[in-house]
């Protein structure tokens, strides 16, 4: 009997101390899976959202808290890439030498020299610990202001920016507003939440805006989107209202013009 060998045989090599770290498997996962794309020299990789999506078989979302998982504790590097005034896919550098703390030993299961701090860059790239800088922070921000359709609430936006972008990452926050500010259905900037409650809610995960005939509504003009019926709705329309948020509320309804 002869038997068939396939030499076409692929692996990751993930190192002890991200198998023992303190991480979910799925950031265990997403680290193999950037090893697969990463140069052997340079440990570079530069895969798109939506390719380690594909791989990991879950959501964009879900692909980037497991990848700050892997910045948190120093198992990955994220660089934001630029052609011109574009972004590019996000660059990733791998770490093979760090510490964590090995079940059943006392001490720490360590590489060879000494680790970086977490999620730290010390290249020329807009990395997560330079992108909050004040310069830099500020040019970003204004960039995203240029873009968000309603301008309201600029200083409490900024906050809410500064928050987003700790939590999410910058390439997150902007792909968001950027898909907002493009969409074919977008309503009159009027009934567009103000950017700051848009930023707190995460509602660049939003489905876009449903293409409606709104002329065949009474007292509804195009661009703007149907108000929410019932009265229950009626009321959390009116508690926004009072808040400030009027993208709900009809012409006329709650004084609104």
């Amino acid at each position: 009997m002869q038997d068939n060998i396939n030499t076409d045989l692929r692996f990751s090599i993930i190192p002890e101390w991200v198998i023992y770290a303190d991480i979910s498997d799925r950031a265990i996962r997403l680290y193999s899976i950037l090893a697969r794309y990463a140069d052997n020299e340079t440990l570079q990789a530069f895969p798109s959202r939506e390719t380690l999506a594909k791989r990991a078989h879950c959501h964009i979302k879900s692909v980037d808290r497991a990848i700050q998982e892997l910045i948190d504790i120093g198992a990955v590097l994220k660089s934001h890439r630029r052609n011109g005034d574009s972004y590019q896919s996000n660059l990733y550098t791998l770490k093979r030498v760090g510490t964590a703390v090995s079940p059943g030993r006392d001490k720490a299961v360590q590489g060879v020299g000494t680790p970086q701090s977490p999620g730290r860059d010390t290249s020329v790239h807009l990395t997560r610990t330079t992108e909050l800088e004040p310069n830099n922070l500020t040019s970003s921000f204004n960039e995203f202001w240029e873009l968000y359709p309603r301008k309201m609430g600029k200083g409490e936006a900024r906050g809410s920016f500064q928050k987003a972008v700790n939590r999410h990452g910058l390439d997150v926050v902007m792909d968001g507003v950027r898909r907002l500010a493009s969409d074919p259905n977008l309503p009159a900037p009027q009934f567009v939440p103000r950017a700051s409650t848009w930023l707190n809610q995460e509602r660049w995960d939003d489905e876009p805006y449903p293409k409606q005939d709104l002329l065949a509504i009474p007292g509804v003009s195009r661009g703007v989107r149907p108000a929410a019926e019932g009265p229950v709705r009626r009321l959390w329309v009116r508690k926004l209202h009072d808040e400030g948020e009027h993208y709900e509320c009809k012409p006329g309804e709650f004084g609104c013009k």
